[in-house]
């Protein structure tokens, strides 16, 4: 304090001379010549709080000086206080609009208000004391030490609005979000328009000011959704029914996600298969955006159009219910009719002996199964107890490394060798597409033969000549192959297999 008080006593003869008035008003006019061609609203905010204050010590100067020699002395004391005050003030005001503004330059960034207040205030507390303890000969040190009982009781009195002071500050002092940003503080999202002392504001999407204290905000969690530059990444969940194919599911939805002009193309969308519910699938779509502001809207767009794509593709949002599966979905309960089965059961030529009764019994032993793209439906070198008929999309067939040797669609079926001769898969098999099956296993062709005396010669014959002919094309021998010992052995394993007896 006696530092402070020898300073400003090297500095009163300045104060009392007619120089500082020259000062004063030189100043006005170069603040006022910055404020008038700055666009920064903080900077013109700032310089109008020093243009006040040396306006007002431009006032008490000159009437301080214009003041008859008879004044009263308390009069001109506080005079000379006063213009004193107001001209350390103005100075103050502006060199800390002039550094703040250098700040900002630097780092782009705004200065929180309540950094500005604070550092003005202490300057302001630094430069009043020497001036009240000069002008006014007041003891500052038996003062300050005779108010601790009165200080305490005003701290104990102001302690939530102190611990909000200080809360505010270290939260400038950490800028987990600064004045323009999208938050999410516990329940309340908004764009920050003020940093307080006490408090701090957001405007949320609704046009609502949520004033939150700067103690609460501490305690808080803070999402900041403007943190740098990068777009906004959203995640929401839907349920979907549990019939419809994921594949088929996801690629709907990333199909209405790219009609949405708001859904930035880079980072990609993103549609992933999450969870299995009770009464639906649930998945994650996270999408991007360029600004926070256009979350809630463009959720809205998605949520809109998502429900006309899915009623397009019949896939059902449902209702929570409870499915109780006693059997595996055979073709009687499935979306496929009857006529259709029977249709492609009639253009399989292993089954062009069977009669329509026998077909239609057939046909309520298959069963539909449904494969995702890129999924393997058989394995190279496994066991095979299944047949498979293609009724929708396409799978590859593969062997060795991977190496395709056809592609198989509607129509078309696959698996019947491993099943009727208990011989390894002979080739890998994979969805190209999601792929819809119809499968149908041993004890379903067992019963076939039961029923259909002779029925196992015919098949027989009718493989050795399908797989002589593929290996006749394999060893490009242009000729023909005698089929008959193929079939003869074929037939050994039916009999073997399905417990024939010689007459079958």
């Amino acid at each position: 304090m006696d530092r402070l008080g020898q300073s400003f006593r090297a500095l009163l003869p300045f104060l009392l001379s007619n120089v500082s008035l020259v000062v004063g008003a030189v100043l006005v006019i170069v603040l006022f010549g910055f404020r008038s061609a700055s666009g920064d609203k903080e900077f013109r905010r700032d310089l109008r709080g020093a243009f006040r204050f040396l306006i007002a010590f431009l006032i008490l100067r000159v009437a301080a000086w214009a003041m008859p020699e008879d004044a009263a002395g308390s009069v001109k004391k506080a005079m000379s206080v006063g213009w004193m005050l107001t001209f350390t003030f103005g100075v103050i005001r502006a060199c800390v609009a002039l550094g703040l503004k250098v700040v900002r330059l630097r780092s782009e960034v705004p200065t929180p208000k309540i950094l500005r207040d604070v550092i003005g205030f202490i300057l302001y507390g630094l430069a009043a004391l020497p001036i009240l303890q000069a002008e006014l000969d007041l003891d500052l040190r038996g003062l300050l030490a005779t108010s601790a009982v009165l200080s305490v009781v005003i701290g104990l009195a102001l302690q939530e609005t102190l611990g909000n002071l200080f809360a505010g500050l270290s939260l400038q002092l950490e800028r987990p979000y600064q004045v323009g940003d999208f938050i999410r503080i516990g329940e309340y999202t908004g764009r920050v328009v003020q940093i307080g002392w006490r408090a701090t504001r957001i405007l949320t999407f609704r046009r609502e000011s949520i004033t939150l204290p700067n103690s609460k905000v501490a305690k808080e969690i803070v999402k900041n959704f403007s943190y740098g530059y990068e777009p906004i990444g959203i995640d929401i969940t839907i349920g979907l029914s549990l019939e419809a194919p994921p594949n088929q599911v996801k690629a709907a939805v990333l199909d209405v996600m790219k009609e949405i002009s708001t859904i930035l193309p880079e980072p990609a969308a993103q549609c992933r298969t999450w969870a299995y519910e009770d009464s639906a699938i649930k998945y994650q779509i996270r999408y991007w955006v360029a600004d926070f502001s256009q979350a809630d809207s463009t959720m809205e767009e998605l949520y809109t159009r998502l429900w006309y794509r899915l009623k397009r593709e019949n896939i059902e949002v449902p209702l929570p219910q409870r499915v109780v599966h006693l059997r595996n979905q055979t073709v009687a309960q499935s979306e496929f009719s009857s006529e259709t089965v029977m249709e492609l059961l009639r253009a399989v030529d292993l089954f062009t002996l069977l009669l329509p009764d026998e077909l239609d019994r057939l046909r309520r032993d298959l069963v539909v199964r449904r494969f995702g793209k890129n999924e393997r439906i058989i394995e190279e070198g496994e066991e095979g107890h299944t047949f498979y008929l293609v009724v929708s999309g396409e799978v590859s067939v593969r062997t060795g490394k991977g190496q395709e040797v056809t592609r198989l669609k509607r129509g078309s079926y696959f698996g019947e060798m491993s099943l009727l001769t208990g011989e390894p898969r002979a080739a890998t098999v994979v969805a190209l597409q999601d792929a819809v099956l119809l499968e149908l296993d041993r004890p379903a062709f067992g019963r076939m033969f039961v029923t259909h005396p002779g029925l196992a010669r015919q098949l027989s014959a009718l493989l050795a000549q399908r797989r002589t002919q593929l290996r006749a094309v394999a060893e490009a021998s242009g000729g023909t192959v005698d089929a008959a010992p193929e079939a003869n052995r074929i037939l050994g394993r039916l009999r073997q297999i399905f417990s024939l007896g010689a007459h079958d």
